[in-house]
């Protein structure tokens, strides 16, 4: 018995160390959980959208530094419809001569346009547009004082009466020639790109160029806009071409010579988001009726959109240079997205909106 006392103590210890917490392996408790935000890449930027400089559209291929195309259209009755004259960006109208006026029809791309037609001769106003978009010029002949423009101004120009290639690159419509030859002369945008690649004329802007426009899809006219669905634009009384507002499309259809202005690569009506209409100073210089235009300076006009009318003021700072356009309190104009019809008329022509 006295030899098990030792044996019975020595346990007896063992089991009360085993009984206590070794305070340096006991666990923590787990700290509580908490949500950390993952780290987040940054979105992926809206790439700027790629716009038509001359209308504002959208298109799929930056074409800002391309050079457009100024073509001469033929505007006579018995010359409609023009070919091609629906793919121009913009459409002036001026007077040629006596009661006569012309198109200008500006492309930013000419390329797939097809039958373009009938060409009419220069006028130095003509070029004088034509530069303000640094674009080559394409007419059908000119009169002494617009070759000599031509020629001291440098315009990269396509001639079909005089000019290098006008054989292979103009053509006549047999089924116009019943109207006299003068209405006949037709070319296609290959033929033409064709020519520019022989001339060896530049196609893009030596640098940025300003064609002075900017657009927005919600043109603001302001409280003091009037109605304008129904516009009349008389070139001095000799001449009127009309406009009528569809608020289904947002457009307006010009007619003139009692009907529509059609397309006849298409057999459609012409159609505008913008019309445009400029005052400007001229004067008859010849027995022919030829007339001069001061298209430098300053000078008003109208604004009209949506069935809405405001006045506004233009500028041109000269050769080469583009025009501005302002709302009469100096604010830069926007035009809406789309394209545009600008008539320029005489200073005291009558213009008629409601």
């Amino acid at each position: 018995m006295k030899k098990l006392f030792p044996v019975i103590l020595a346990l007896l210890v063992l089991l009360a160390a085993c009984g206590k917490k070794n305070p340096t392996t006991e666990l923590s408790p787990e700290p509580p959980s908490v949500n950390v935000p993952s780290a987040t890449p940054d979105a992926t930027p809206t790439p700027e959208a790629i716009t038509n400089p001359l209308t504002g559209e959208a298109i799929s291929a930056d074409i800002s530094a391309k050079r457009p195309y100024a073509v001469m259209l033929n505007n006579l009755g018995v010359a409609r419809p023009q070919d091609g004259i629906s793919k121009a960006d913009i459409l002036y109208e001026v007077l040629a001569e006596g009661n006569i006026t012309r198109f200008e029809a500006i492309f930013s791309d000419i390329n797939g346009v097809g039958e373009i037609g009938s060409m009419r001769s220069s006028r130095p106003y003509y070029i004088e547009l034509a530069l303000a978009y640094d674009a080559i010029y394409v007419h059908a002949g000119g009169s002494d004082q617009a070759y000599t423009d031509i020629s001291s101004k440098g315009v990269d120009n396509i001639d079909g009466v005089r000019g290098a290639y006008s054989g292979t690159t103009f053509y006549r419509d047999q089924n116009r020639m019943k109207y006299g030859s003068e209405h006949s002369l037709f070319t296609t945008s290959e033929k033409v790109l064709d020519c520019v690649t022989k001339l060896g004329y530049n196609t893009t802007h030596s640098g940025t160029f300003d064609y002075g426009l900017s657009f927005t899809e919600t043109p603001d006219l302001g409280s003091s806009a009037s109605s304008a669905a129904t516009v009349n634009v008389s070139f001095e009384g000799i001449k009127d071409t009309s406009f009528t507002y569809h608020s289904d499309t947002g457009k307006y259809i010009g007619a003139e010579y009692g009907s529509d202005i059609i397309d006849g690569n298409t057999s459609e009506a012409v159609q505008f988001k913008n019309l445009l209409v400029l005052y400007a100073d001229g004067k008859i210089l010849d027995d022919y009726g030829r007339r001069s235009f001061d298209l430098d300076g300053t000078g008003t006009g109208h604004f009209i959109v949506n069935g809405k009318t405001v006045p506004i003021k233009w500028s041109h700072a000269g050769t080469g240079s583009c025009f501005k356009y302002t709302l009469e309190n100096g604010t830069p104009l926007e035009l809406a997205v789309g394209k545009t019809y600008i008539g320029i008329v005489p200073t005291g022509s009558t213009i008629t909106m409601q």
